[in-house]
């Protein structure tokens, strides 16, 4: 007998209707990859038309595309924190979306840090400093466009609107993490809400901030086998 799957999704075989949201795991693995399993990473598409991504660890791209949408289609990214496993991914997210013709300027969030080097900016920096060859080759043959990146850096340390277009706010809060930077989100729209935790033990900023939710995703990392 053949396996029947039950609401089955399909990339490109479901309309969102204009007053639904739609959230994808593109990963929920833990640091080490496994072939069914990649690191963190969440797509959320919105009947308005915007189309976010929380997280990109490693893997994660290789699920995004498998969705058939186009990074040209995407509206901006967030990082809950700076583990490899929630942005190790990141300069997949902006060479293959350069390289996929993307003709704007990639939007990319995350929280600052206790100092300036543990803080996105100075990641991102990094990262394409790191690609030099990789960027000046593709330089003249690409969009200019493609390869500009803004980075918008937020307070880890306060409960705060981080974005606020087009109907939607997402609220940035701390997430108790092994040290200070990590946060979490909250995305509303139309009446519903995602919020997603990012790495966080439970905390007090979790039960103020998740109040009211769809769906939340509470992210846990078992470590005994």
């Amino acid at each position: 007998m053949p396996v029947k799957y039950r609401e089955q999704y399909y990339p490109n075989s479901g309309t969102l209707a204009p007053d639904e949201m739609r959230i994808i795991a593109l990963g929920t693995g833990r640091p080490f990859l496994r072939r069914a399993q990649v690191n963190a990473g969440w797509l959320i598409e919105l009947g308005n038309g915007d189309k976010f991504m929380f997280d990109f660890g490693f893997g994660t791209q290789v699920n995004f595309a498998a969705l058939e949408i186009p990074y040209n289609a995407m509206t901006a990214c967030f990082a809950t924190h700076l583990h490899t496993d929630h942005v190790g991914d990141f300069m997949q997210v902006r060479q293959a979306s350069w390289a996929g013709g993307r003709m704007h300027t990639l939007q990319v969030y995350g929280p600052s840090g206790p100092v300036p080097q543990y803080g996105m900016k100075q990641f991102v920096e990094h990262q394409r400093a790191s690609f030099q060859w990789d960027e000046d080759t593709r330089q003249g043959i690409l969009p200019a466009i493609g390869a500009e990146v803004d980075v918008h850096e937020f307070d880890f340390s306060k409960v705060h609107v981080i974005y606020e277009k087009n109907g939607v706010k997402i609220t940035g809060f701390p997430a108790v993490h092994i040290y200070d930077g990590p946060v979490s989100l909250r995305l509303e729209w139309n009446g519903l809400c995602f919020v997603y935790s990012g790495d966080t033990t439970p905390s007090h900023f979790m039960v103020e901030n998740a109040q009211n939710a769809d769906v939340l995703v509470h992210e846990t990392f078992d470590t005994v086998q």
